[in-house]
């Protein structure tokens, strides 16, 4: 058999969901460049049944997922007690991912219930950790608004909503991501939903998945803090061998196109937010990466800045990855539980043979 490192290259399924073949990404058929201009509705729609909705059902699933943007008494209580926690937000939601598998009839709870569970959680994690009080879902907006709401206690503005709804887009789904690959794997024992969602979040946790965001940010705010110069800093960081977050992808080495939009995103929200400062170094180190390594910004590059405007702070930014993913995540879960074929690869074994036990061979002599 043929060892692949990291399953680079291999096909180990096929999927109606997302494609990211020939470096272009598509949901659904749909170029991620046209889809991003839709509402974050349409979008889950488009993923969950591989067609866009038409106007009454988009009306009707717009009102079910906001109407169940609420968490149980239980719940509740409980986060009100872990969120304060001194542990990186990404376990708090680890943990309360599981949590939400435990609380009220979850055996009937379905993707949509599922999603504005988690989306909720989310914002509340984040109120907690802030000592604001928690908000509740405003029926007459939709779901991006009162995401923002219940995240940053502001109605935002339908341009921020905008922008924040294509954010959301662009990080709903990408094909067999580790952590989409690792909901997968669960779902082939057909385990439950949460059960599936959990395994997710800790594969997403990770700095060179989800984290990567967080550690942009960190490198914007050492710069912008020390008053360094940013190449100066990049030089120092390689020549220390540190890799430089937020740049190159296994898929797309001419450019990740969601980098592409939402550069133009940042961009607005730093002007708007006196954030310029970050954006002019982002745009150095950009430059800077592309003409030394050919190296692009990919999808945590920008977002990380994207995020700051919103008041978040940096060690949140994986939690707002995770909400946006978890509409792929329940879509190829779904897909999985359809197939119901267990995934169990093999592996090549490298070591020793040839051994014969004996018995009392290895105990000491006493």
């Amino acid at each position: 058999m043929t060892n692949s490192r990291g399953l680079a290259g291999i096909i180990v399924d096929e999927t109606k969901i997302s494609s990211t073949k020939n470096a272009h990404l598509i949901y659904a058929g749909y170029p991620i460049e046209e889809i991003a201009q839709a509402s974050f509705e349409e979008v889950v729609f488009l993923l969950w049944h591989t067609r866009l909705p038409n106007k009454h059902e988009l009306t009707a699933f717009r009102q079910n997922l906001v109407e169940q943007m609420v968490l149980p008494a239980e719940t509740i209580r409980l986060l009100l007690y872990i969120a304060k926690e001194p542990q990186h937000p990404m376990s708090i939601l680890r943990t309360t991912t599981s949590l939400l598998g435990t609380t009220n009839d979850v055996e009937h709870d379905e993707p949509p219930k599922i999603l504005a569970k988690m989306l909720t959680a989310i914002a509340a994690i984040i109120r907690i950790r802030d000592n604001e009080p928690l908000l509740e879902a405003d029926h007459h907006l939709g779901v991006v608004d009162n995401f923002l709401l219940m995240m940053t206690g502001k109605k935002p503005s339908q341009q921020l909503s905008r922008m924040f709804s294509t954010v959301m887009i662009l990080h709903a789904d990408h094909e067999f991501n580790a952590s989409t690959f690792t909901a997968r794997v669960a779902a082939s024992t057909l385990t439950d939903y949460y059960s599936c969602l959990t395994a997710a979040v800790c594969a997403l946790k990770g700095p060179l998945h989800g984290g990567a965001n967080e550690r942009v940010f960190e490198m914007l705010e050492t710069i912008k803090q020390q008053q360094i110069d940013p190449i100066v800093y990049l030089q120092d960081q390689l020549h220390a061998k540190r890799k430089i977050m937020g740049f190159g992808h296994r898929i797309y080495k001419n450019g990740d196109p969601r980098a592409v939009i939402l550069k133009k995103i940042a961009a607005e929200l730093a002007q708007e937010t006196d954030n310029q400062v970050y954006f002019q170094i982002q745009t150095q180190i950009a430059d800077y990466m592309l003409e030394k390594f050919k190296l692009h910004p990919n999808v945590d590059y920008y977002t990380a800045l994207i995020y700051h405007c919103l008041g978040l702070q940096k060690e949140t930014f994986t939690m707002i990855f995770a909400a946006c993913r978890t509409v792929g995540w329940l879509a190829h879960i779904m897909e999985q539980r359809q197939e119901n074929v267990l995934i169990r690869p093999c592996s090549a074994y490298v070591g020793p043979t040839g051994r014969h036990y004996s018995k009392g061979a290895g105990e000491i002599d006493e």
